[in-house]
């Protein structure tokens, strides 16, 4: 995961929906991201994997 430091704050880096759905690191969950993720939004890899497990919980926003 690449972070950068400004202050004391740790910023994850963000990816496209299009970067996410490619990934290797999502593979597994393509379709969902898919179908779930905004087009025009940039997410953290942490809050992919909450839309993930709040998907697969049944919780959808």
């Amino acid at each position: 995961m690449k972070t950068s430091k400004k202050g004391n704050k740790i910023i994850e880096e963000k990816y496209t929906k299009k970067q996410i759905v490619n990934s290797k690191t999502f593979i597994d969950n393509k379709d969902l991201l898919n179908a779930v993720l905004k087009e025009d939004k940039s997410y953290t890899k942490q809050e992919v994997n909450k839309i993930i497990e709040n998907f697969k919980k049944g919780k959808v926003n």
